[in-house]
């Protein structure tokens, strides 16, 4: 199984770090990881900071552990992968957290709140069967466009 991990534009190296030392146990399982400019350089897997095609790596994982992040988390929907979120909450901002509660509650993603525990969700990969994203178009622009011009 391959499992993709990716941090997105900003480091997240406490992620990265967890995910690599399951790597080092979880035999049968190929581990490639994006880590931004973080500082931790993970063993147990090939690894890279930026590339300009992620969707290459995205097409081929069969998993995707990610942050939170807006922009990579409704791409993966649309792509329905399976997908296990891990929100940054060092972070400054709260977004992550409330895009997590979102996939959470949908059954989109399987959540990891303390990256801790990290482990214990990869072992249930398998039994896990997230629900389908329904992107819906949005089709109010010329409606803001008039608002905001009149």
């Amino acid at each position: 199984m391959k499992i993709f991990v990716t941090v997105g534009t900003t480091s997240f190296d406490r992620m990265v770090e967890v995910v690599d030392k399951c790597a080092a146990v979880m035999k049968g399982y190929e581990f490639i990881f994006q880590t931004a400019d973080g500082a931790y350089i993970p063993l147990n897997g090939t690894s890279f900071d930026f590339i300009d095609n992620v969707d290459d790596y995205y097409d081929q994982s069969d998993v995707i552990i990610t942050h939170a992040g807006a922009g990579s988390t409704y791409k993966l929907l649309e792509l329905r992968k399976k997908i296990v979120v891990v929100p940054n909450l060092e972070r400054v901002d709260k977004h992550q957290s409330d895009l997590a509660n979102f996939l959470e509650e949908n059954n989109y993603a399987l959540v990891v709140w303390k990256v801790d525990d990290l482990f214990d969700v990869l072992k249930s990969l398998d039994k896990f069967h997230p629900d389908i994203f329904e992107k819906e178009n949005f089709f109010k622009a010329k409606e803001i466009a008039s608002f905001i011009l009149s």
